[in-house]
């Protein structure tokens, strides 16, 4: 397996008499630039032409990464959990005294140990997964579409009369707090809370850290007491779940729930209204019938997926790397619109993978996204919604869409738009006087 993960290819600008390591390159790119810039690839493209398929980026000042970029060595470390690791204890950099208190990467690269899938390999990776697995498994999808519909539509009845709405903010962002908060059993004001916890933990400011035992404490107490008063609803399966040695466990698979449900369903659904709104051969495919709807939104998953770069894994020994060193403990993020915007796998045509998903935003090998599924449908609902009930157009032009500078997740910081404001039927009418 290591030897082919290990690349010998000699066309590349960057070569050193030895392979390259991390603390050896005194001056780093920060990571966080990919998702501001308009088209992410551009970053890519200058760091591959200087290092290849795996380059030395900063996450944040004095936190170096590998960034892995090529297609198939990211499928091939996505496979391979018994060389890189999801767990962040292996992070070399704890024995170098770790983060400072301040630093918004301690929820990511934390020292103590997460019992969820997502941060565990091997055996118990498996046992912690298969509860997931199981829980999505017995959600009705026909009452989840009810209630994402439900919801959406609740939500442009808010704005619809007022023939302008900021789709990010009043729609976007809101339908996972809706919907995923009632999944994991939360009523509406506390998914809020859910909801901005999430958001804190997830744009790494210095209150990240607290965020995470918030949430760890407010997903605890759910978790006590749906295991005195069951429900149909996560929260209730996985306390249930014979796998499940404690709270503990199910709290932190439930965060896991909370913060990757939230954030990317949100950017998934605006990153679609965007692109339909924005990119005028996009939407008259869409809307004239060369493409349906589930095509349209893996297209989004194609040239801009929601999560733009992975959490980082952790080689548990040394490996070299596309001629790079990478030493047990260094952490490798890998970038997936990197990987599903490789130029080596370009044909030339823009719609040649049309239909396709064999993109990596879901991920692939022991670790990939338990419930594609569910978020296909919760998107899928949220998007025709809005193109059904309203005509909105962009009331910015598209290259003035600012992006959110976030490591992990790429979405538009607002969606402004406006729509015709259509007369109430059933509204009497007001009758003209007489003139003079």
């Amino acid at each position: 397996m290591l030897d082919d993960l290990s690349d010998t290819t000699q066309d590349r600008p960057w070569r050193g008499t030895r392979p390259l390591r991390l603390d050896a390159v005194p001056h780093l790119r920060p990571l966080v630039e990919a998702s501001g810039l308009a088209d992410p690839r551009e970053l890519y493209d200058e760091l591959g032409a200087q290092w290849g398929e795996v380059a030395p980026v900063e996450l944040e000042p004095g936190v170096p990464a590998w960034l892995v970029m090529g297609q198939r060595l990211v499928y091939d470390i996505m496979r391979n959990e018994h060389v890189f690791a999801t767990d962040p204890q292996l992070w070399n950099g704890h024995a170098r005294g770790g983060l400072p208190r301040t630093s918004g990467l301690r929820p990511v690269l934390t020292s103590h140990q997460r019992f969820s899938a997502n941060h565990a390999d091997g055996a118990l990776r498996q046992r912690l997964r298969v509860p997931l697995d199981d829980a999505f498994e017995q959600l009705s999808e026909p009452l989840t579409a009810a209630k994402v519909r439900s919801f959406c539509n609740l939500l442009i009845d808010r704005f619809e009369d007022r023939g302008r709405a900021d789709l990010m903010l009043e729609y976007a962002s809101v339908i996972p707090l809706l919907v995923v908060a009632d999944m994991i059993g939360f009523d509406p004001e506390d998914g809020q809370r859910l909801f901005d916890l999430t958001r804190r933990m997830a744009a790494g400011g210095t209150d990240a850290a607290d965020a995470v035992h918030e949430l760890d404490r407010m997903l605890g107490d759910l978790v006590a007491v749906r295991r005195e008063h069951p429900r149909r609803d996560l929260a209730s399966s996985l306390a249930a779940h014979p796998n499940m040695r404690d709270d503990v466990e199910v709290t932190h698979t439930l965060l896991t729930v909370a913060y990757s449900g939230n954030l990317t369903l949100t950017a998934w659904v605006a990153q679609t209204l965007l692109l339909t709104l924005a990119d005028a051969r996009f939407s008259g495919r869409l809307h004239g019938g060369r493409i349906d709807l589930d095509s349209a939104m893996d297209e989004v998953l194609w040239r801009s997926t929601p999560t733009i770069h992975s959490l980082p894994r952790f080689a548990r020994q040394d490996v070299v790397l596309d001629d790079k060193l990478v030493a047990a403990g260094d952490p490798l993020v890998l970038a997936i619109h990197a990987a599903n915007t490789d130029p080596r796998m370009d044909t030339g045509d823009p719609w040649d993978h049309v239909g396709s998903r064999a993109h990596v935003s879901f991920g692939t090998g022991p670790h990939a996204c338990p419930a594609p599924r569910t978020a296909r449908v919760i998107a899928k609902i949220a998007v025709e919604t809005v193109l059904r009930r309203l005509e909105v157009v962009l009331r910015i032009p598209a290259a003035d869409v600012a992006w959110e500078r976030s490591l992990w997740i790429r979405q538009p910081v607002s969606i402004p738009v406006t729509f015709p404001v259509h007369a109430d039927p059933a509204a009497p009418v007001e009758q003209a006087g007489p003139a003079g």
